[in-house]
Parts: C-alpha cells; structure tokens; sequence
C-alpha cells in the first residue's frame, strides 16, 4: 500500500482515459483499472497499475504507446507481449497496453469514473507500483540446501516453497 497523494494531500492522480481521448478522440481507447472497489478511504478504484485496449482499428498501437511513454509520472508502458513476458501474465487476459505509474502516482481511467470526494482530507492510497513488486517472502523453516539460492521466487511461490522446499 503506497501514498498516492501530492504534499498538500491532494490526489495525484493521472486520469489516463481523460488524455488518451485528448491525444486520439474519445472511444480510441479504454483504459481498464483492475482495482474497482470504490471504497474511497481505502483506495478509491484507482492504482498504480491499468490496461489500455484500442478500440479503433485507425489507432496504431505504437502512437499509444509512445504517447503514454511520453506522459510525466509513467514508470512503464509495454505492449502486451512484453509485459506478458516481463510479469508472466497470460496473453488472452491482458489489454494492448500495460501502464504503470511512478512511484506516489495513481492511474484512472476518466476523472468522472472516480469520485474521490468522500476522501474528507484521508489521503489516497493504493496498490500497483513497480516499488511494490519485492515483498519479504519469510519462512520459519530454512530452505533445504540444494534449493538455496537457486530459486526466483514470486509472491505466489510461497505455497509451493513451503510444500517442496523447506527443510524439515
């Protein structure tokens, strides 16, 4: 859970929808927010992390993408492929486009999808930025011998390593 918000404890967020139909017409492009639980105080449905899908046929993906590399506070933008193969993420599931925001920036889809007016002076936080990616991974046991240092592990290893890994 990260601080999203400005100095003054304003929402930074970056209403990725809102420029997208500024730079390509309104339907070009829908951006998706995985996070969609409105419970402002908490997170507010927004994140650091979002999916853009083309809409349009006329839109080249690689003027998107350039256009939202282009945008301060965009820690990353990859096209499908790249982020499938950076965070194993499966293809038939992820937009043309993964956005990820810099670190205490939120992305949304428009300003009017996000009301943010219960926030009464909290300030905004929520989840998905690329500093959130290492988590401690702690276990109680040590790993057994042969296993220590070779493994790469991801969040949901965990059950995994406990069940194959640990030493007795």
């Amino acid at each position: 859970m990260s601080d999203m918000a400005a100095a003054d404890g304003a929402p930074n967020v970056i209403y990725l929808g809102d420029r997208l139909d500024a730079l390509f017409g309104a339907g070009a492009t829908r951006v998706i927010c995985p996070i969609t639980d409105p419970f402002v105080r908490h997170h507010g449905a927004l994140g650091g992390f979002v999916r853009v899908h083309l809409q349009r046929p006329d839109v080249a993906p690689e003027a998107v993408l350039d256009a939202i590399r282009q945008m301060p506070g965009i820690a990353l933008a990859a096209a499908r492929a790249e982020a499938c193969l950076r965070f194993d993420l499966p293809e038939d599931r992820e937009g043309d486009i993964a956005v990820i925001a810099g670190k205490g920036i939120a992305l949304g889809a428009h300003a009017r999808d996000h009301d943010l007016s219960q926030l009464s002076g909290a300030r905004l936080r929520s989840h998905g930025g690329l500093e959130e990616q290492v988590v401690p991974f702690i276990l109680s046991h040590p790993v057994k011998a042969d296993r220590a240092g070779r493994l790469q592990l991801r969040n949901y290893d965990v059950f995994s390593v406990l069940l194959n890994d640990v030493a007795a």
